[in-house]
């Protein structure tokens, strides 16, 4: 489910492990990496649908966005 914080699309750090087929501590630990990108509330931790969406495009590399920006050719993701 959807939630709007800030405008912005997020998912709850439980459905971004379900959608990458992980676990909620490896979206933790990919959070801390700045591979995604979320927030923390009282409900505990939302990630951007935006930042979700990349990391499935482009896995590990997705915190490198610099050359993903400059090298990728994944047409729908955004990032040049």
């Amino acid at each position: 489910m959807t939630e709007i914080i800030d405008g912005i699309a997020h998912v709850t750090a439980a459905e971004a492990a379900i959608e990458l087929s992980t676990t909620e501590t490896r979206v933790l630990m990919l959070l801390k990496q700045k591979a995604l990108q979320g927030t923390l509330s009282d409900q505990g931790w939302f990630i951007t649908k935006a930042s979700l969406d990349n990391y499935e495009l482009h896995g590990e590399s997705a915190q490198q966005q610099p050359a993903c920006r400059s090298a990728c050719t994944a047409s729908r993701c955004g990032c040049h």
